[in-house]
């Protein structure tokens, strides 16, 4: 999860799947703390297709944890790794901590420990995980009323389907054909794990990561990029971005020019700034008449306009 997750939960580290630290035995040298990775959860099911509904604009669907629910999580496409609940959600479980990861503010401001949990089971639409490790997220703002974040992690070998006019989460075998310079482009990953695509702004291309998660402003860019923009009128105030350690004004102005996700237009007339990384963000209040498949396999993103 990205840059306006901050207004949510800011952004956690990718220590979210680690194992309890490993200290060395006494009188072995220097402590230093380790941390393994933990193994992926294990799938059972072939396939998912399930009623997606927006709140606040961000794709949420129904889940059952550890038997238990459904309960209400956000598909985050900004999100590495996999589970996040809300600290509300592990006490009604009864969760217990197994270790611990770190929580990054992605705009500088350092980092904050928080407990790793295991959930037994993790059920939607057709498909079951198991051995699932878990962090709590503090939901906020928009989406507070979530249980928590499902991730893009789950969905590594899948192809993901999220139809927000439709209003249905679809994953399955497949792959997208090769990038088209229509609807399907390729994708990067930013810091080894955030889907990167490029993004027209008039007849420039920027990075951007493709995040459902960003449901403050449709689209954010860095400070320094904005001068480079096709912008008209004066720039406004529109409220600040809370991380962990701080808060951060945020301004935005009306662009010149249409955005464009390959050759399909997206409803987009403002860009707003700062964005917390140093590329920009793409939310999912830019999705809300599109279809949006993601093939991390093969790294292509198709965003199509769809029907309702």
């Amino acid at each position: 999860m990205t840059s306006f997750k901050w207004i949510a939960c800011a952004s956690l580290a990718l220590l979210a799947g680690s194992l309890p630290a490993q200290e060395p035995p006494q009188g072995s040298g220097p402590r230093m703390v380790r941390r393994a990775a933990a193994p992926p959860p294990q799938r059972t099911g072939e396939r998912a297709d399930v009623a997606m509904r927006l709140v606040n604009s961000m794709p949420t669907i129904g889940a059952m944890v550890n038997g238990r629910g459904p309960y209400r999580f956000g598909i985050d496409t900004g999100a590495p790794g996999y589970l996040r609940v809300t600290p509300a959600l592990a006490a009604a479980l009864g969760l217990q901590p197994v270790g611990e990861a770190l929580m990054g503010d992605p705009s500088g401001g350092g980092t904050t420990r928080i407990p790793i949990y295991r959930v037994d089971s993790l059920a939607f639409g057709g498909l079951s995980y198991g051995g699932v490790s878990t962090t709590s997220i503090a939901l906020a703002g928009p989406v507070a009323g979530l249980d928590g974040i499902i991730g893009i992690g789950f969905f590594q070998d899948l192809l993901l389907s999220l139809d927000y006019p439709g209003g249905r989460l679809g994953a399955g075998p497949g792959a997208l054909p090769a990038a088209n310079g229509a609807d399907i482009v390729d994708f990067t990953l930013d810091r080894g794990a955030l889907i990167t695509i490029p993004l027209g702004v008039g007849d420039t291309l920027h990075q951007v990561h493709l995040d459902t998660g960003n449901t403050r402003h449709a689209f954010f860019m860095p400070a320094d990029a904005i001068a480079a923009l096709p912008t008209r009128g004066t720039a406004r105030s529109i409220g600040v971005a809370r991380t962990v350690s701080r808060e951060i004004p945020l301004q935005e102005i009306d662009l010149a020019a249409p955005v464009r996700a390959g050759t399909t237009r997206l409803p987009v007339t403002a860009v707003a700034w700062p964005a917390v990384a140093s590329l920009g963000n793409i939310g999912s209040l830019a999705l809300q008449n599109m279809v949006v498949t993601v093939d991390q396999a093969n790294r292509r993103v198709r965003i199509a306009p769809g029907r309702p």
